[in-house]
């Protein structure tokens, strides 16, 4: 009888090793899901930039209701180099700063209290179909929204070098400072383009943070000048999808997926 328990404990701590070594393993393949919208419209059937403001906020209240710890970019440094995240931490960024940015999601993020980043380009600001002056302001001023720089005029920046790097990312910040009247921290490479040059540049230049669409494997998961986010889009309606894409593992999956 004394034997059956030795051996019984002996497969149970065998399993509880196994487990914990799954548990650690996977551990180690996540990463803070950071996750990219551009518009919010009516558009979605037609365009994988655009979620509707129905399903925006089927998101956003998904978030809510679970209990993510959502928080603004910039808030994401300390975290990153303590190593330290709380449970449920995610960001949630705009690109290219649309105006349905304000009039759609902007109303839905301040009835759910959730903070979110707007990459804007000056160069397109007060264009149609795109923010004005007073609308970024506006949002800069309330807690909920913080402003960010999606360069000068929305270049692919790996095609330039010294003084139009200098421009497009050094300018747009000093820009968009002059008119929210804070440090602009935040950095968005458009088009996916980001390089070397470019992220040495958005170091020198100041910012504390740059997100990218796939900056690729050389850099670490959380290289604070080439963070992954997660695009979403139509598919992300199924909630159960955007479960996955918010867990912190999607990248993992999205790479694995990838290769195959």
């Amino acid at each position: 009888m004394n034997l059956r328990f030795k051996k019984k404990s002996i497969i149970l701590l065998g399993i509880l090793i196994f487990i914990v070594i799954g548990f650690l393993c996977v551990r180690e393949q996540y990463t803070v899901p950071i996750i990219m919208y551009h518009k919010i419209d009516n558009d979605a059937e037609v365009s994988k930039l655009s979620v509707s403001p129905k399903s925006f906020e089927r998101e956003i209240s998904f978030l809510k209701r679970h209990n993510y710890n959502v928080v603004k970019l910039e808030d994401l440094v300390k975290l990153v180099k303590s190593g330290k995240f709380p449970p449920r931490t995610i960001a949630i960024t705009f690109d290219d700063g649309y105006e349905d940015n304000y009039i759609e999601a902007y109303p839905i993020l301040k009835k759910y209290k959730i903070p979110a980043t707007i990459f804007i380009v000056p160069n397109l600001i007060g264009k149609k179909g795109y923010l004005t002056w007073s609308q970024v302001i506006e949002m800069s001023e309330s807690d909920i929204i913080s402003i960010g720089s999606h360069t000068m005029s929305h270049r692919y920046l790996p095609a330039f070098q010294g003084g139009k790097l200098t421009t497009e990312i050094t300018n747009s910040k000093k820009i968009i400072e002059d008119y929210i009247k804070k440090e602009v921290l935040s950095f968005s490479y458009p088009l996916g383009g980001f390089s070397d040059s470019a992220r040495d540049k958005v170091i020198k230049s100041g910012y504390k943070i740059a997100v990218a669409t796939n900056p690729g494997k050389k850099y670490p998961k959380h290289d604070l000048f080439a963070m992954d986010r997660v695009r979403i889009s139509r598919t992300s309606d199924n909630l159960f999808v955007f479960w996955i894409e918010t867990s912190g593992f999607y990248t993992w999956i999205k790479e694995h997926r990838d290769e195959d």
